[in-house]
């Protein structure tokens, strides 16, 4: 199991600054906030204090909510479902969505900036915008490989 570490205060409030400031998220999570050496973000329920982990075999501590990248915070499907975005954030149509959700790239007009991606109710992710193109993140492994 990887190394993680709980943020600082400090770094509590540098993490929720950038949720403000690049997807418009204000507030607390009452959770843990983990992170990785490979500054890999994890959220973890503060219950799991209370628990006797040492007869549990832990796969993994948290849930998967983004990654710190050099150029702004990334984040994962959860990660962007948990947050309540109010800026950067996309609304695809009926054909954009079937090409993001099948792993396609989309051509959109937005600044450069990591997004979270939207269609009509249902947030599907985030994705780096470059040069008018959404990059698709969805992992391959999580791509549709045909729509019904």
């Amino acid at each position: 199991m990887q190394k993680l570490k709980a943020l600082n205060s400090r770094e509590l409030k540098d993490f929720y600054k950038k949720l403000d400031e690049q997807y418009g998220h204000i507030g607390k999570f009452d959770s843990i906030v983990l992170v990785s050496s490979k500054d890999k973000i994890y959220l973890l329920s503060r219950d799991y204090e209370k628990l006797d982990v040492d007869k549990l075999k832990v796969n993994n501590k948290g849930m998967y909510f983004g990654k710190f990248e050099r150029d702004g915070l990334r984040l994962s499907i959860e990660g962007s479902q948990f947050i309540d975005a109010k800026k950067n954030v996309v609304e695809l149509d009926a054909d954009g969505m079937e090409n993001w959700v099948m792993g396609k790239d989309v051509k959109i007009e937005h600044s450069t900036d990591y997004v979270i991606v939207k269609f009509k109710d249902d947030i599907l992710g985030c994705g780096r915008v470059v040069n008018n193109v959404l990059r698709n993140m969805v992992p391959k492994e999580r791509r549709l490989k045909e729509l019904t």
